[in-house]
C-alpha cells in the first residue's frame, strides 16, 4: 500500500510540475502524445501479422537520431522467438533515415558511408538479449534493473513473446493456466515499469491467455508465481477456480494500458477493391489507457510495416 501512495504522490506531482515525460514514439499507433515512463504495452496477433516486425519498427524509431525522426534513446530487445533479423532492422532503419532525415541531412545520404554510420551509432543504443529457455528469460528479467543502472539511457524494454516458454512451466505435475501465467509475468513487468520508470512492451500470440475473460486475466491481486525485483518468487494467492465477485472492478486493476491486436484481414481498407491491389493487408486494433478505439491498415513488404490510410 505504501508503495502505491508514494507512486500515486510521485504521479500527481510530476503532473502539477508540468514535467510529466512523454516519448512520441509512433503517431499512427499512439496520436495523443505517446508513451509515457511506467506503461506496458500488449501486442497480440496471429502467426504472420508482424508482431515481430511491430518490435522491430519500434525499435528503429526509438534508436534513431532525432535528426532521424527518431527518439535517440536506448532499448532492450529481449528475443524469446529466434526472430530477430539484424539485415531486417537495418532495411527499416534505411527506409526511416532516408523518409525522415532533415533536410540538411539528407543532402549527405547520397554518400552510402554517412547511411551506416547513422545505422551504426543507432545500434549501439540497442541492447539484444536473447533466451532460449525459461530460466534465460526470467534470469534476464531479474537482471535487468542492474543494466538500468549501468545504462540510465535506456528507456524502452520489448519482449517478444511472452508466451515462448509457457509450456516449458506448464506440465503434467505442474498445470498453470495460460492467463495465471500471463497475469504473472504482467505483474512482473508492470512492477518493473512503475519502479525504474521504464516503458516495458510485449508480444503475444492471440489466442494466448483467452479475453473472454479479461477482467479474470489482468487481476492484479492473485497473480501465480510473479518475479520479484530483488531476485525471489512471490508466493501465489490463487486458489482454483476464480469466481466473477473476483473480477470485478473494484477489485481487478488492469495491468496494461495499452493494447494493439494485429490481424490479417479479407476486405482491407474501405476503397481496396476500387485499387485492385493484390497486397494482403492488415489491421491493428488499438485500445488507449483512456479506453478510446480505433483501427489502423498497414502491409508487410520488404521494407517492413507501411501504414495505409483506411
Amino acid at each position: 500500500m505504501c508503495d502505491t501512495i508514494e507512486s500515486a504522490f510521485v504521479a500527481i506531482s510530476r503532473l502539477a510540475s508540468g514535467s510529466e515525460t512523454t516519448h512520441n514514439v509512433d503517431t499512427v499507433l499512439f496520436p495523443d502524445g505517446g508513451l509515457r515512463p511506467g506503461e506496458l504495452i500488449e501486442i497480440s496477433g496471429d502467426s504472420n501479422s508482424g508482431k515481430s516486425l511491430l518490435c522491430l519498427e519500434l525499435i528503429a524509431r526509438i534508436i534513431l537520431p532525432t535528426s532521424c525522426g527518431g527518439l535517440e534513446l536506448g532499448a532492450v530487445l529481449i528475443g524469446c522467438e529466434n526472430s530477430y533479423s539484424k539485415t531486417v532492422l537495418l532495411s527499416i532503419l534505411e527506409k526511416h533515415i532516408l523518409n525522415h532525415a532533415e533536410p540538411a541531412l539528407a543532402s549527405t545520404l547520397t554518400d552510402p558511408h554517412q547511411l551506416e554510420t547513422i545505422q551504426r551509432a543507432a545500434l549501439s543504443r540497442l541492447h539484444l538479449i536473447t533466451c532460449y529457455s525459461l530460466e534465460q528469460f526470467e534470469f534476464s528479467l531479474l537482471a535487468l534493473p542492474a543494466l538500468f543502472v549501468k545504462q540510465p539511457q535506456l528507456t524502452f524494454v520489448l519482449i517478444d513473446s511472452i508466451a515462448t516458454f509457457y509450456w516449458t512451466k506448464c506440465t503434467a505435475k505442474n498445470l498453470i493456466r495460460q492467463d495465471t501465467y500471463q497475469k504473472a509475468h504482467c505483474k512482473t513487468l508492470s512492477r518493473l515499469a512503475g519502479k525504474w520508470k521504464k516503458i516495458v512492451l510485449f508480444t503475444k500470440p492471440s489466442h494466448f491467455g483467452g479475453r473472454q475473460a479479461s477482467g479474470r486475466d489482468f487481476e492484479a491481486n492473485s497473480a501465480a508465481g510473479a518475479l520479484s525485483l530483488d531476485g525471489s518468487t512471490q508466493a501465489s494467492s490463487f486458489a482454483g477456480q476464480l469466481t466473477p465477485s473476483m473480477s470485478t472492478a473494484s477489485s481487478a486493476v488492469s495491468l496494461i494500458d495499452h493494447r494493439i491486436e494485429l490481424t490479417e484481414i479479407d476486405n482491407p481498407s474501405p476503397g481496396g477493391s476500387e485499387q485492385g491491389s493484390a497486397d494482403q493487408r492488415f489491421s491493428a486494433f488499438i485500445t488507449m489507457a483512456d479506453k478510446q478505439q480505433y483501427v489502423r491498415f498497414y502491409l508487410i513488404d520488404k521494407y517492413g510495416i507501411n501504414w495505409i490510410e483506411a
